[in-house]
């Protein structure tokens, strides 16, 4: 499929039961948009509610979402009809909760290990973007990782509509089909969807900022759930009181509304912070020390193969972190004497996709930028020496380089025709990132 009717079509994001959402381009002004048509993948969809009542619920979506506008739920942009199928275009965003976690198809599997600061971030705004929907009477009923998008400037944006209720009314209901994730559905949304309320999706939210604390999914059907400080250390009881109070099996039990318990959030305090230098972090490090030159031409990494070249975990998250000795040069540049490398100290200062990214290095090189004319994208092996442990709660002011307002940056070397690599420089971990996507630049070039 090379068109879906203005829009041109240039790959698939996902599919579900009842439709296919697919990265396109806008018409004219060539902006990236997500594209989501009415595909059932399964006649019996079909069968059991008419092809009629598909759409009705398919256009019902794009109605819930159209009428809203908040800075945290996603903006719907256009809504038309492909072939005689209804499809909505959505705004399109590259990253995810579910990717920033490291969740994959094999849900139950750990996930990475948040910080306590990001976490109450996050959750704070999906309540925000809760509070919005509560209000207009929408009970989302699928809040899950993969639904909470973010966008370049770190900013939560809750998608997919499919599944929700509307001022008590089941407009969008299917017989016979589960409303809901897996772990994340509030146990009373899978006895009886039509009777869920607002804290229903508390429920869910919970689910994933206990995931997040610990790296592991609530399943109370296995019996109780160890509070969340007994798995990280960095956070205290107030965190398991609010947390478990999430949790509850009741929702009389629970938080009233999404103002009540994001009140609560806001007010959970955050680990005092200690210093990079401290004696005891650095001791908790496993270290190694850069020796010879390193690659520094761009090349393919495959994703089969990242792991052994650079030492990471399943997660793809650094087994040991390299020594570092930084010297200032100046307000914009640090030398990393083992490594031989300097660096953009603050990187570029805004988000590019990757094209961009490549053609603001050649800018810098163009102008000569700080005297030197070698700046270039770092290759993995470059990035990963200026990596440090994510150290929750640790104020690393006296680190040279960037900060924790970024997040994402881009390397040198791709995974596949359409991916580079990328790494989280506030988590400390590499992923796959699509070139139209958008992230950081820092820039690096060898001392000569």
């Amino acid at each position: 499929m090379n068109r879906i009717g203005r829009y041109e079509v240039i790959g698939r994001l996902g599919r579900g039961g009842m439709s296919t959402v697919y990265k396109a381009k806008a018409p004219v002004t060539g902006r990236l948009v997500a594209l989501k048509i009415l595909q059932p993948r399964n006649e019996i969809f079909v069968d059991l509610v008419g092809e009629a009542r598909l759409k009705e619920i398919f256009i019902e979506e794009a109605k819930i979402m159209g009428n809203l506008s908040h800075d945290h739920v996603a903006k719907i942009i256009d809504c038309d009809e492909h072939e005689g199928q209804p499809f909505i275009v959505l705004e399109y965003f590259a990253h995810s909760i579910g990717a920033f976690i490291g969740e994959s198809y094999r849900i139950e599997a750990p996930s990475r290990v948040i910080s306590a600061a990001k976490t109450k971030s996050y959750l704070v705004q999906a309540l925000k973007g809760l509070e919005r929907l509560h209000f207009a009477g929408i009970v989302h009923r699928d809040i899950k990782p993969f639904n909470l998008m973010l966008t370049s400037d770190d900013r939560i944006k809750i998608i997919d509509f499919g599944l929700s209720r509307v001022r008590g009314e089941e407009k969008m209901a299917i017989p016979g089909i589960q409303v809901g994730s897996p772990y994340y559905a509030a146990p009373e949304q899978e006895k009886n969807p039509k009777q869920a309320d607002g804290r229903a999706d508390l429920f869910s939210l919970g689910v994933m900022g206990y995931r997040m604390l610990t790296g592991h999914l609530v399943d109370s059907r296995q019996g109780g759930v160890l509070p969340p400080s007994s798995l990280n250390p960095e956070i205290g009881p107030e965190w398991d009181e609010c947390i478990m109070k999430t949790l509850a099996r009741n929702p009389a039990q629970r938080y009233a509304s999404a103002l009540e318990m994001r009140l609560a959030v806001e007010a959970l305090p955050l680990a005092a912070p200690q210093r990079c230098g401290d004696s005891d972090i650095r001791r908790s490090r496993d270290l190694w020390i850069v020796r010879g030159e390193m690659r520094r031409e761009p090349g393919r990494v495959m994703y089969k193969d990242i792991r052994e070249a650079l030492g990471l975990d399943e997660l793809l998250r650094p087994l040991r972190y390299a020594v570092q000795e930084f010297e200032v040069v100046g307000p914009l540049v640090a030398f990393e004497k083992n490594s031989g490398l300097h660096w953009q100290r603050r990187g570029a200062g805004f988000t590019l996709d990757w094209q961009q990214a490549k053609e603001y290095v050649s800018h810098l090189n163009d102008i000569n930028w700080q005297g030197r004319n070698s700046w270039r994208l770092p290759t993995l092996e470059e990035v990963l020496t200026i990596l440090n442990p994510p150290l929750h709660g640790v104020s690393c002011s006296s680190w040279p380089l960037l900060d924790d307002t970024i997040h994402w940056l881009w390397t040198s070397d791709h995974c596949t025709k359409k991916q580079t690599w990328m790494v989280d420089v506030v988590e400390s971990f590499f992923d796959r990132l699509d070139r139209d996507g958008v992230a950081s630049v820092c820039a690096v070039s060898s001392a000569e």
